[in-house]
């Protein structure tokens, strides 16, 4: 029996020092086996990209290319979204009604937003780059340089900031500001170390509404809070389900993320957060945000999330398909954007005027 021939190099980690990488070979059987390493010792990419490459040696100086680059930089599709958050919380205060103050609002919110997105991708370059959804954000595709990123957040940051103090108030500035240290700094930081990281997300998520009530209205009150529990509860099902769906692609990148550390708490965190969709948005009527038919609209897209919530904690328990890992993360995109629409059209006293005609 012909003895097994033995290579290896070594890879060098600032925290656990010189690691052997040992490649064994069996000349009679003719096989290679390749020893497994941690998820922190991989390489970039076993295979790399070869527009990524040429992008990296060659980059593109011309204007339009760069004023896309910086576009994309702050995640325009989640950017929209946090300020319809922050609006929408705007619009259901009553107090809210300028539409300066709006503009302020949603300009200034735009900005932090943008600014947290920038810090978040100028920090991730080289873990972005493993991952299907992520390798061609700017500069994990060699657009822009860290730098870039860090000096575009600085710049609209400190303008995002400066637009809330100017045309709202202090504390929906110092909020924004929060909001650029907690996405940016905090739970950038705690994706490769912790899953706990969701729930600092969600908190980053949850406070856009209170920026919104806050520009004319008190925070010392249970309306604002509402707002914020349901875009908090909402971003479970919604990043449980996606962290779930792309796991591998999150552990090759060596993000900490329930999906793939533990699933079944990915899928039974998904189902009690959109349960908890009904008792917030009963409690948005109860309190005079809205008026009493929102409990029943708001149920039909409530059940619609629930009941793919379900069905991913159900099928995860069987065989670990993500079929409906998939349907929940559609449903949830179609949901939050339906649910607060419909908290704008059923304003409490919004309607008044039409039964005062009869």
């Amino acid at each position: 029996m012909q003895r097994p021939l033995y290579s290896g190099i070594k890879i060098f980690n600032s925290s656990k020092g010189w690691l052997n990488v040992r490649f064994v070979s069996s000349v009679k059987e003719k096989q290679v086996v390749v020893e497994e390493l941690p998820a922190w010792t991989k390489p970039l990419s076993c295979r790399p990209d070869p527009k990524l490459a040429r992008r990296r040696r060659e980059p593109n100086n011309s204007f339009r290319n760069s004023l896309s680059a910086y576009y994309e930089l702050g995640k325009p599709k989640l950017t929209a979204l946090v300020v319809l958050s922050a609006m929408s919380s705007y619009a259901l205060a009553p107090a809210g009604g300028s539409l300066a103050e709006l503009a302020f609002l949603t300009a200034g919110t735009t900005m932090c937003s943008a600014a947290a997105n920038s810090i978040n991708q100028g920090r991730e370059p080289e873990f972005d780059r493993q991952m299907a959804r992520t390798r061609t954000r700017p500069v994990a595709s060699y657009r822009l340089t860290s730098k870039d990123a860090y000096t575009y957040a600085a710049i609209i940051g400190s303008a995002g900031v400066a637009t809330l103090w100017y045309g709202t108030n202090g504390v929906v500035a110092a909020l924004g500001a929060a909001n650029i240290y907690l996405y940016g700094i905090t739970y950038t930081s705690m994706k490769r170390t912790s899953i706990a990281n969701t729930w600092v997300g969600a908190v980053v998520g949850a406070i856009p509404p209170l920026m919104g009530w806050a520009t004319c209205s008190s925070l010392m009150a249970p309306q604002p809070w509402i707002l914020a529990g349901m875009l908090y509860s909402w971003q479970f099902p919604h990043f449980m389900s996606l962290s779930y769906t792309i796991g591998e692609e999150y552990k090759r990148a060596g993000y900490q993320m329930a999906g793939w550390t533990n699933p079944q708490l990915a899928s039974r965190v998904s189902l009690r957060h959109a349960l908890a969709m009904f008792p917030l948005c009963f409690a948005a009527a109860y309190f005079g945000i809205t008026d009493a038919y929102f409990t029943i609209d708001s149920s039909l897209l409530n059940g619609w999330l629930a009941w793919a919530a379900y069905k991913f904690w159900q099928q995860q328990r069987k065989n670990g398909s993500k079929n409906y890992a998939r349907i929940l993360f559609l449903v949830s995109v179609i949901h939050l954007p339906g649910i607060l629409v419909l908290a704008m059209l059923h304003k409490k006293g919004q309607w008044d005027w039409v039964s005062s005609m009869f």
